[in-house]
């Protein structure tokens, strides 16, 4: 078995062994030690209940547009606006990673 996409729920405020990389579009930041983050499973994960793993891109845009749909692209160094933020981007950005 590979590597997941999946969602999952910090362990007080830690990435959980079973992520390899994480912390991505954090869906409260405001709520550290439970914050639900997107990211990419070890190889062979045993995944807790409550944690979901996406099949496909399509998946991850459909979750994503449950809380990012207002977000806005801003440059990092300046702060301007440069339009809307794109969950097909993000959802890339993670399957790449696979």
């Amino acid at each position: 078995m590979a590597k997941k996409v999946i969602s999952y729920k910090l362990d007080n405020g830690s990435i959980p062994a079973y992520v390899s990389d994480g912390g991505y579009f954090a869906k409260d930041p405001n709520d550290t030690p439970n914050m639900v983050c997107l990211g990419v499973s070890v190889d062979n994960p045993t995944l807790p209940a409550g944690v979901t793993e996406y099949a496909d891109e399509a998946a991850v845009v459909t979750y994503l547009d449950t809380y990012t749909s207002e977000w806005r692209k801003n440059d990092p160094i300046t702060r301007e606006d440069l339009g809307p933020w794109s969950q097909a981007d993000a959802a890339a950005f993670l399957f790449a990673k696979l």
